[in-house]
């Protein structure tokens, strides 16, 4: 059983992350096509070898994530070739945000309708997600930058795995697991591209970062939507490793007075901040 969950929850993603890292390398617009449409597709292969094959046409709601993961990454993938030019960071963010709400809806309607408190939830991680893409996009965001926007993912995804746990759903759990296997295999490639000297190894563009957010958000979507007694606070505090980055790299925060090797960690560490408060909060309300 352990091996079994270590295989399907850490191993296969981990290297599903590695191989995108690897042939999504660079800048160009193949690069960003890759990756855009390669990360949830890889979510996708993770749901899928958690919870099985899912019958078609689904029914259940975490049946229909591995579906809803794959057209996400077709969509983005189209987007990134149709719009290769600069698109305006509040209608990326729009993309963004409805394609994460119309799933919302389809997947949870009933239990949106019923519930106030996991509307109210659901509505705040939308505007958090908005906001965080937006900050995310444009050319400010493209420059070199010590700071990876999947470490930032690496932190939610953990705060959201652990925030699952304490909220009785083990299989979003496993599945948040997935996706920081996911964004960690990523990172670990690109990071020894940079402590090789390659000063954009963590740069993405505007689609393939939307791609990166909106798969980390579906977890967190679809965690609300379905644990049981997930803490609210932890699931919203869960989102912030995000605006941290985004505020690290708009001011441009390196640390280059430290050695090349620290200074991603450094960085990676700071955004875990909310995600560890996260986690605590997940515990205190658990416990």
């Amino acid at each position: 059983m352990l091996t079994q969950i270590l295989l399907t929850s850490v191993l296969l993603p981990l290297v599903l992350g590695a191989v995108i890292a690897l042939a999504g390398k660079g800048t160009t617009s193949r690069a960003v096509l890759l990756t855009a449409l390669l990360i949830p597709v890889a979510a996708a292969i993770a749901s899928v070898s958690i919870e099985g094959l899912p019958p078609f046409p689904p029914i259940a709601a975490k049946q229909k994530l591995p579906l809803l993961l794959v057209i996400g990454g077709v969509v983005f993938a189209i987007l990134a070739v149709l719009l290769r030019q600069f698109v305006n960071r509040w209608i990326i963010a729009l993309v963004g945000v409805v394609s994460l709400a119309a799933p919302a809806w389809w997947l949870g309607k009933n239990v949106l309708a019923a519930n106030a408190t996991k509307a109210t939830t659901l509505a705040i991680v939308l505007v958090i997600v908005a906001i965080e893409i937006a900050a995310v996009s444009g050319p400010q965001a493209r420059k070199s930058s010590a700071a990876a926007l999947p470490a930032a993912l690496l932190a939610t995804a953990i705060g959201t795995a652990l925030t699952a746990i304490m909220g009785g759903y083990i299989g979003m759990a496993q599945m948040n697991g997935a996706l920081a296997a996911l964004f960690g295999g990523w990172l670990l490639v690109r990071y020894i591209s940079y402590i090789r000297g390659d000063d954009a190894a963590f740069v993405l563009g505007d689609f393939a970062a939307l791609s990166f957010i909106w798969t980390a958000a579906m977890g967190a979507t679809m965690t609300v939507l379905l644990s049981p007694s997930a803490a609210p606070v932890a699931l919203v505090l869960s989102l912030l490793p995000v605006a941290i980055f985004a505020v690290l790299n708009w001011r441009e925060v390196g640390f280059a007075n430290r050695a090349r090797f620290l200074q991603p960690l450094i960085i990676g560490a700071l955004t875990a901040i909310p995600a560890i408060a996260a986690i605590l909060v997940a515990v205190l309300a658990g416990g």
